[in-house]
């Protein structure tokens, strides 16, 4: 005997109570000619089979929906469950109405003893305040909140997490409910934590780095200004014993006077070397003050300076318009003077000398250029340049201490900028020198 599946007796009962609530249906007058009416069951019976065949189909196509349904609520139920970040539900007061296996297992709690319990408790003490507003937020404001906390699983690991929430409204329901994103970022904040404690040891290097070149340049401050103090001494004995040598060994072989003009020359150099250095050391030790400077201002100072220079010499000097920036006068001034020095001293010989001074500029600097017909220099040798005491020409062609240009490459580097130079051998060479727009803090010291 076939047992009737539940629910039949109440759906029985629920379909006579309808019936009886609808009018009587009036059945149709039953024709005399048995002929007509056996015609008429017949055809009655046809549309109960063609009824009967549409109900089975309409059942098979219920019965495919429903497995399509419940396929896809299988494979939605997996994706939630197995998602690489822990998602749940929680009401209004905070207690955990759905959550997936990803969270669970996060928590290290099995899914029933998750349901209708109150995730703070899986909080950290730090994090329950946090927490407490964060969902405060959610039920009250629309649109997603984020938050990172601790939280604590069952056996007593603590774990960095960052929540997404935002409320949700389900048909039927009297309150909002929360929904909720967990994402692990345990990794993430230990490889922050890493960063910020190199980033402090690193700090402190440095600050330990800074004391010590501050230490240095202490004791190489005191070391030039006794080595320059303590050679003049002597250079003036030997400038004094060389003259009374000269005076009293009178009349002098050409030998003998070769000598002592060699000392002399010496002497001369070596306190001109002396002098350059102090002034070289000075430079890079000072501070500068930064404030707006006219650079065609300085120009004319140093156009000034070497009045006497231009004087019996057939030199084109042209500069165009300067831009103003930020630096310092009379730094600057040293700059373009050594510049403009370099530019007559390896013109002689030129007629005409031809020096131009110009600027360009782009976004981020301006590029001053001194351009000279000169006798230029081979490029290879382009990196001595700007060296202490680099010299590209002997001392009998061109005077100089080979400091002027390690001096500009010294102020320029203080004021931020570059040099570098071009140049070709026995036509000429061209010296740039860059400076930011963006204006630098004033103490460079």
């Amino acid at each position: 005997m076939s047992r009737e599946p539940e629910g039949t007796d109440d759906l029985r009962e629920q379909a006579e109570r309808e019936l009886q609530t609808q009018p009587p249906v009036t059945l149709p007058s039953v024709p005399n000619d048995p002929e007509q009416l056996l015609r008429e069951l017949q055809q009655e019976r046809q549309e109960l089979q063609v009824h009967q065949i549409e109900l089975r189909l309409q059942n098979d196509e219920l019965v495919r929906t429903n497995a399509e349904l419940e396929e896809a609520r299988q494979e939605y139920q997996e994706l939630f469950d197995h998602a690489p970040v822990g998602y749940l539900t929680l009401d209004g007061a905070g207690s955990v109405q759905r959550v997936n296996l990803t969270l669970c297992r996060m928590l290290g709690v099995e899914r029933a003893r998750l349901l209708n319990r109150r995730f703070s408790a899986f909080l950290d003490p730090a994090s329950v305040s946090t927490f407490t507003l964060f969902l405060r937020r959610v039920m009250e404001h629309s649109g997603p909140r984020t938050a990172e906390l601790w939280l604590v699983s069952a056996a007593g690991t603590r774990f960095a997490a960052q929540i997404e929430g935002e409320a949700v409204q389900r048909p039927g329901e009297r309150g909002p409910h929360a929904r909720l994103t967990v994402t692990d970022i345990t990794p993430q904040r230990q490889a922050q934590d890493e960063v910020l404690r190199l980033n402090a040891s690193l700090e402190e290097r440095v600050k330990q780095r800074t004391q010590r070149v501050l230490e240095l340049n202490g004791e190489l401050e005191t070391f030039v200004y006794a080595v320059t103090h303590d050679l003049q001494t002597p250079l003036r004995h030997i400038r004094s014993f060389i003259g009374l040598l000269v005076g009293q060994y009178q009349p002098l072989g050409a030998e003998q006077e070769r000598y002592a003009q060699h000392v002399e020359h010496s002497v001369d150099r070596m306190e001109q070397q002396l002098g350059t250095l102090l002034t070289f050391f000075r430079t890079g030790q000072g501070r500068l003050r930064f404030q707006e400077v006219k650079l065609d201002s300085v120009m004319q100072e140093v156009r000034r300076d070497f009045a006497a220079d231009l004087e019996g010499r057939d030199v084109q000097l042209t500069v165009d318009a300067l831009p103003t920036v930020h630096g310092n006068s009379l730094a600057l001034q040293l700059v373009f003077a050594n510049l403009l020095g370099n530019a007559l001293k390896f013109t002689r010989g030129r007629a005409p000398a031809r020096i131009s001074v110009f600027a360009r500029e782009n976004e981020r600097e301006f590029i001053l250029g001194v351009r000279d017909n000169g006798v230029g220099f081979n490029m290879r040798q382009k990196d001595r340049l700007f060296a202490v005491f680099q010299r590209l020409h002997r001392q009998g062609e061109f005077e100089g201490s080979g400091v002027g240009l390690a001096l500009v490459r010294r102020v320029v580097h203080r004021h931020g900028g570059r040099t570098w130079a071009e140049g070709k051998v026995g036509e000429g060479a061209t010296f740039w020198v860059s400076l930011p727009r963006t204006p630098q803090r004033e103490d460079l010291a």
